[in-house]
Formats: structure tokens, sequence, C-alpha cells
């Protein structure tokens, strides 16, 4: 396991330090942006608490902190498709963590992805707005990278609407 992160004791300590202090909000949680190590791609943006930090940085795979279900969670855990940890960036004061990483899929030559929808990344729509000036979702991935039901079962998540 990690040792204990550094308390937070200045400003300069934080933000020009080597001291891991990370500064989790009122929830105990910090979020976390995982960009694809190869492409740059935005994979996914979840949150950790301190644990999944830990679990994190000591075991190399993405750990987070699911809001949803209350409770820690390693990628992968039900899908099998990992996310090994290539790289981890915090910023400037030590609020927002990025995990560059690589996928592994739980069968060879697998499709690679890190969405519980299918998709290889969570952001596969961008945002336009029409002549109208309404705004209309645009999907930027043509099809999915797995069957979520076959993968998770036919259990709809009422926490999501």
């Amino acid at each position: 396991m990690t040792p204990p992160f550094a308390p937070r004791l200045s400003v300069e300590q934080v933000e020009e330090g080597t001291e891991l202090a990370p500064k989790f909000n009122e929830h105990g949680l910090i979020p976390c942006i995982t960009q694809h190590e190869t492409t740059g791609e935005v994979l996914m943006f979840a949150y950790m608490n301190e644990e999944a930090l830990r679990l994190t940085l000591a075991t190399g795979f993405a750990h987070y902190w699911s809001r949803s279900r209350g409770k820690l969670w390693r990628k992968g855990e039900t899908s099998g498709m990992r996310q090994r940890v290539v790289r981890t960036l915090i910023d400037d004061d030590q609020d927002c963590v990025v995990l560059r990483v690589t996928l592994e899929s739980p069968t060879a030559g697998g499709d690679e992805a890190s969405c519980h929808v299918g998709y290889r990344s969570c952001f596969y729509r961008e945002i336009e707005t029409g002549d109208d000036g309404a705004a209309v979702l645009r999907f930027l991935e043509a099809s999915k990278a797995f069957d979520p039901v076959a993968v998770y079962g036919d259990t709809p998540n009422p926490t999501r609407l």
C-alpha cells in the first residue's frame, strides 16, 4: 500500500513541492479524467476516494469510487476490460487526477473499451448546434465495442436517470 498522503500545509508545498497532498472534496472524492495512453482520447470521467487513489497507485490498475453504487470498484472487475495505468498526473492544486492508461481486453484480439454502454470511450457523442440553435448529439463511434447486456446482464440502473 502507498504511504499516507502528505498534509496540505501551504500553497507553495501543494503547487511547487514534491509531496502528494491530494485535495478531496466535501464528499471525500477527487475527480479523475482517464485518457488512452497512445491516442490521448478521453475514455471516461469518474471520481476516486482516498482508497481508490491508493489502490490505483499501488496496483497499477485503475480503481474508482462509484457514486451510484456507493462502492469502490476496479475498472474491469465485471467486464474484464481493465485499465493498466501508464502514467498518473495531478493538477497544480492537487484536486484533479488524470490517468493515462492502456486497455486490456479479456479476450485475445478483443475490442478495447471503457464505457459500460459498450462504446470504446464514454465520450462517444459530440454536441452540435443546428441552424435553429437547438443542441443535438452526434455519435462519434459507429458501433459498440461489446454488447453490454451480454457482459453486465439486462439490469437497468435507475440512479442514472
